[in-house]
């Protein structure tokens, strides 16, 4: 009789025991709160809802107590999986150890869940399948050192954020996730590729995933150790994809980063795919993240022979045009952050078009069909307008994402960066059919951009979460 996939999720945020070593993080119950909708997703999630564990904010007591029953209550064929988002700990050993509500620096042994417990109640358990999911600082030290054997045993899938000498990088935003669960989720939902074309995503398909994410972003090294007799499904695939494009064929710049640390589809990039002329998916690109997830359900029609009119959507709809068009996402009413996942009806290839959007932000589309959206949630008003827009230099762009089509500048155009939120800026430049022309990265310190839009008469810019003016160069 196949067993259960069953999860235990442990997110702990704030220390005030030892508040002065142990400072308040950002993500950790968001963490538990995205990883849980991966896990359970309607159409790729092998999780049950009544599977799903929470524990927000436990004390080393109640998590302890919490883990023995998890473990305890499993059978033979049930596959395990903890996950813990928070503060770790080395101590004078080098034994990880978690941190919880009541967890003081000094009395780590008898006030934190340490690695060695983990093991014991994993050992102790009928389930032969265990994964161990740990995003924290110091996280590679459950291993034990290099591949040591503290986590030995058949059937222990182990993946980590970060080395055991590293430190993991919390959410950057309020009610944000880290950079590994981002990445986690994103690669449980639909961006991870089905190497094998079985119909399922494995843990090495969800490890190579996120170690490229990672080592992309230029952020930590993700670790993984394996004690088992094979791989171990962790997600469903509807579709099967090739890895690589057809040979010969490079594509332009792929990716973007608008909010957070997910991937979104340049506009380039959807052109190199040809919606309208290939009629398949194609996944899995080296430096690409496309979303092959079928979108489900009901959708509430919106429908325009050449885009005339404007309606906003909440959660999902469809839009039909002859021409490029621009959607507006509004974010703004929504505490959990808007994703918009964007499909060609003919071909079914879907994108990551906007990511953990908590404000405003417009795309443009260069491409003519009919399309249907997915957001994550009623309350992400998704609007779609006709045309590319006509905007006029000089001018300010405060939303997230592309600017209207503009008349572009002889001499080049200038762009200052009026705020960044505090961290760096990417500025690119397209054509109007979504060809990438220029790339440019501005840091804090830095003065004006220059972009060269020489070939083409008409362009538009896309940043990533800064507030930019346009105008042309003198």
């Amino acid at each position: 009789m196949a067993g259960k996939y069953r999860a235990l999720l442990i997110g702990n945020s704030t220390y005030p025991v030892d508040e002065h070593n142990l400072q308040v993080l950002k993500g950790p119950v968001k963490d538990i709160a995205a990883l849980n909708r991966a896990l359970i997703d309607s159409q790729t999630g092998l999780f049950d809802d009544i599977d799903v564990t929470l524990l927000p904010e436990a004390s080393s007591t109640r998590a302890l107590r919490t883990l023995g029953k998890f473990f305890g209550s499993a059978d033979r064929d049930d596959v395990l999986l903890v996950y813990y988002s928070g503060h770790g700990k080395l101590d004078q050993t080098g034994r990880l150890h978690l941190c919880m509500q009541d967890t003081e620096t000094t009395d780590l042994l008898s006030t934190a869940v340490s690695s060695a417990r983990i093991n014991e109640f994993a050992e102790a358990s009928r389930a032969r399948n265990v994964v161990i999911v740990l995003d924290c600082c110091y996280a590679g030290a459950f291993r034990g050192g290099d591949f040591g054997d503290t986590v030995a045993g058949p059937g222990r899938y182990v993946l980590t954020s970060c080395r055991g000498t590293q430190l993991a990088n919390d959410a950057t935003v309020e009610n944000g996730t880290s950079y590994f669960t981002q990445h986690l989720v994103d690669g449980l939902l639909d961006a991870a590729a089905d190497r094998d074309r079985d119909g399922y995503v494995d843990f090495s398909d969800i490890y190579a995933y996120v170690d490229r994410r990672l080592r992309d972003d230029g952020k930590q090294i993700p670790q993984r150790r394996v004690d088992g007799d094979g791989d171990l499904r962790l997600a469903k695939r509807t579709r099967h994809s090739p890895d690589v494009p057809d040979a010969g064929t490079e594509p332009p710049e792929t990716i973007r980063t608008i909010h957070g640390s997910g991937p979104v589809a340049s506009p380039a990039f959807l052109r190199w795919l040809d919606w309208s002329g290939r009629r398949r998916a194609l996944v899995g690109v080296t430096t690409a993240a496309i979303l092959l997830a079928a979108v489900a359900g009901t959708t509430m029609l919106l429908r325009s022979s050449g885009g005339s009119g404007a309606h906003a959507t909440p959660g999902h709809g469809t839009y039909t045009a002859t021409a490029p068009w621009r959607l507006r996402v509004d974010g703004t009413d929504y505490g959990g952050g808007c994703t918009v996942t964007l499909t060609d009806v003919a071909s079914g290839t879907s994108v990551r078009l906007a990511d953990n959007i908590y404000h405003v932000a417009r795309y443009q589309v260069p491409q003519a069909g009919a399309f249907r959206w997915q957001s994550s949630d009623v309350h992400c008003f998704v609007t779609p307008f006709a045309g590319t827009g006509n905007a006029v230099l000089p001018f300010t762009q405060r939303d997230d994402g592309d600017t209207d089509l503009f008349a572009a500048p002889p001499n080049g155009l200038t762009v200052q960066v009026l705020d960044s939120k505090g961290g760096e800026c990417t500025l690119q430049l397209f054509d109007a059919k979504g060809q990438h022309l220029y790339l440019a990265k501005w840091k804090p310190g830095d003065g004006a951009v220059t972009l060269d839009t020489s070939g083409s008469p008409k362009v538009y810019v896309s940043d990533d979460n800064c507030v930019i003016r346009l105008l042309a160069q003198a």
